[in-house]
């Protein structure tokens, strides 16, 4: 039983506490549209572009997409301005030889781009807050594989564009050869959609699995190179006729027999893609292959997420 000294003490107590203030900071109730998944699938994938694009970021931080970039169109400026120099001499640089070199550059990009997308968010561990609102896990991946797809179409696909511009303008009947060539628009988009999804696919399945950027950087070009270096040596050491389907395990291989498949033109050289003279398809099984099962572990990954 409290005594009036103790009813005195808590008093007294509770006179020396702060008084409670309370702040009009100003917040109001939201009372606009409601936008819902798809406008978040969407803004997801307009804030991985300006990320891997290092938007709103440090300066040091656009310089590998500018690199990037200038030697992805440094290809198919060589090759307009020996075209118009050498004219029909210089017939054989054709989209073959651009996507050869676009191949390694693509590599190079996914590996510096794709741990920019997902290895910030893992190790700042925001992914709870994805997915407490509209986002499911797949519709986060979609929004990923989305962004780095269209940032690998654009050096994919511009050069190879502008290849086509320069040919037109270069021909002796530009109207002419633009009619004549305009299915080449249809198979650059086909080559370009195919090897951006390709690549970006591999480069994010790595990232998928570490926080560190550097790390899936690193492991991305290294199994790039370790793997169909691999392939390489059984496809030259072995002489049984189905040593020829080990250049489905060279990325750079599938990239030129997709290419040239799709182009309708014909490897030469010593090549893996132009010795092992598969069939088209082939190709595209394995890009198809490869992109499906990169998004199936993706997902598997991200479920066990909290």
């Amino acid at each position: 039983m409290s005594t009036p000294i103790d009813q005195t003490r808590r008093t007294g107590e509770l006179s020396n506490q702060p008084e409670a203030e309370i702040y009009d900071r100003g917040y109001r109730h939201y009372d606009g549209p409601r936008e819902g998944r798809r406008h978040a699938i969407l803004a997801l994938v307009v804030y991985s572009i300006k990320r891997g694009l290092g938007i709103k970021k440090r300066w040091t931080a656009k310089i590998i997409p500018i690199l990037i970039y200038g030697f992805a169109f440094f290809p198919v400026i060589i090759i307009v301005g020996i075209r118009a120099f050498a004219g029909n001499l210089a017939a054989n640089l054709n989209y073959l030889t651009l996507y050869s070199s676009l191949a390694l550059i693509m590599v190079v990009f996914a590996a510096a781009t794709a741990p920019e997308m997902l290895c910030d968010d893992r190790r700042q561990h925001v992914l709870p807050l994805y997915f407490s609102r509209a986002l499911s896990k797949g519709d986060y991946l979609l929004a990923k594989i989305g962004g780095l797809g269209f940032l690998m179409g654009t050096v994919a696909l511009l050069p190879a564009v502008f290849l086509f511009l320069g040919s037109t303008f270069l021909a002796t009947s530009p109207v002419s050869y633009f009619f004549d060539h305009v299915a080449d628009l249809l198979r650059i988009l086909a080559v370009g959609t195919l090897l951006a999804l390709f690549f970006a696919s591999i480069g994010l399945l790595i990232a998928s699995f570490t926080e560190r950027k550097s790390i899936a950087a690193a492991v991305y070009i290294g199994a790039v190179l370790l793997i169909s270096g691999f392939a390489d040596a059984l496809f030259h050491a072995i002489h049984a006729d189905w040593h020829r389907y080990f250049a489905l395990a060279d990325l750079l291989a599938v990239a030129d027999g997709l290419t040239a498949w799709i182009f309708g033109k014909k490897l030469t050289g010593g090549s893996v893609a132009a010795t092992a003279s598969l069939a088209g398809p082939w190709y595209l099984v394995s890009v198809a292959v490869v992109v499906i099962a990169s998004a199936a572990v993706m997902y598997r990954q991200y479920l066990r997420e909290e």
